[in-house]
């Protein structure tokens, strides 16, 4: 497949994916950007994969994963940056060869390898949005998002859902929010409680926003059913689905789960006395080994 000129001509480079993987426990050496056009973001890779979280676990979708996050959650696997500063590009879809692109993105660059891989990599479902946090590039998202949905697929957003100030302008271009409640127990962080009802509530009474919203909790064996009842003062449709995602540990290649089996279901009984539909799912995509 040809690749447009802003790709790197010695790309791809499986040299430096060995040496710098998209994911594990790479920590960033890049700082924030101080300075941006709305016009661009950094982006840490863009790839096409299963989505292994959520009402879609199992669906078809390009990711694509913008680098950096305001939040420090503890069980956080994923480096806000490729050390190098560029983007990685799987062209392939679990080839594992990664071609690079200079940082920041503009726009018009970011669609164009989106539209690649939706169009040589099979029918997708849509394009995630995920990092890092999305929102902190918010003004790039509302020239990018209406090009997605005119290429034919949806827009999902997976998001901390603390930046209800950065969400409006993006409401009519989502097709699907996947939105975080932060525990402490998980993130051992302070609470963000007004942050998510604010953010929740934004979801529920704009009539801008015509998509699908659904809730994801991460927690582990310190999470208790005190701490889950704040769901009750976010959520306030009983209908919006839960997902209770056990907490992966800090591996390459997990394929078990540190959280005892009556802890799980106690929990997760709890929870489902309040809303009518909450479900258990934890990493899918850990256990497929794949991106």
């Amino acid at each position: 497949m040809k690749q447009p000129a802003y790709i790197s001509p010695s790309s791809p480079n499986q040299a430096l994916a060995d040496k710098y993987p998209p994911h594990g426990l790479v920590k960033s050496t890049v700082a924030f950007p101080k300075t941006l056009s709305p016009q661009e973001a950094p982006v840490q890779e863009v790839f096409s994969s299963i989505q292994g979280e959520g009402l879609y676990a199992g669906c078809r979708q390009v990711f694509v994963r913008f680098a950096h996050c305001h939040l420090h959650c503890a069980y956080c696997d994923t480096p806000m940056t490729t050390p190098s500063g560029q983007c990685a590009v799987e062209w392939q879809a679990g080839s594992h060869q990664w071609a690079s692109v200079e940082n920041p993105l503009k726009q018009e660059a970011l669609v164009d390898i989106i539209g690649q891989l939706l169009t040589t990599q099979g029918k997708h479902h849509s394009v995630s949005f995920t990092g890092g946090e999305p929102l902190l590039y918010a003004q790039f998202l509302t020239g990018v998002l209406p090009q997605i949905q005119a290429l034919g697929v949806k827009t999902y957003l997976e998001t901390s859902g603390t930046q209800p100030q950065l969400l409006e302008a993006l409401l009519p271009f989502l097709d699907v929010v996947a939105m975080d409640v932060k525990l402490p127990s998980a993130t051992k962080q302070a609470p963000r409680w007004d942050e998510h009802r604010a953010f929740y509530a934004l979801l529920q009474v704009n009539p801008i926003f015509t998509g699908e919203v659904f809730i994801k909790c991460v927690f582990n064996h310190a999470t208790t059913l005190d701490e889950l009842s704040q769901l009750k003062t976010i959520v306030t449709n009983p209908d919006t689905v839960i997902y209770l995602q056990p907490e992966t540990p800090l591996v390459k290649e997990a394929s078990t789960l540190t959280i005892q089996a009556h802890h799980l279901l106690q929990l997760q009984a709890g929870v489902a006395g309040w809303f009518n539909d909450v479900r258990v799912l934890p990493q899918t995509h850990k256990f497929l080994q794949v991106s």
